[in-house]
């Protein structure tokens, strides 16, 4: 049985205006889209360890990594990274934990 791990969600996606797949060539077809990995315990997302950031041609279904980017799309992925965020529930374990932690600091000096 696994208990701890990591897992990705997708955490935002952009759509490119402009720029052309460099496979089939069709504008105006390219989505990128970044996926925020986290850390688990019996899946309940602890803490973020990474994001990892994809484009991929909706029309031939091609998928690049974010090394791979063309100039464009590096510009745009620039541009527009600030709009993604990381969902709160990505931090959701440590602030449990937090608010545990705090409960029990709470009831012990209050006796």
């Amino acid at each position: 049985m696994i208990i701890f791990g990591s897992r990705a969600s997708n955490i935002g996606s952009v759509l490119v205006n402009g720029s052309s797949c460099t496979y089939c060539q069709n504008q105006g077809t390219q989505n990128i889209t970044q996926f925020g990995k986290y850390f688990h315990i019996f899946w309940i997302p602890m803490f973020p360890i990474g994001r990892k950031t994809f484009a991929e041609c909706t029309h031939c279904k091609r998928t690049i990594s974010k090394k791979e980017f063309t100039p464009k799309l590096k510009e745009v992925y620039a541009t527009k990274k600030s709009a993604i965020k990381r969902p709160v529930w990505h931090w959701s374990g440590l602030i449990l934990v937090v608010l545990l932690i705090l409960a029990v600091y709470l009831m012990s000096t209050s006796t």
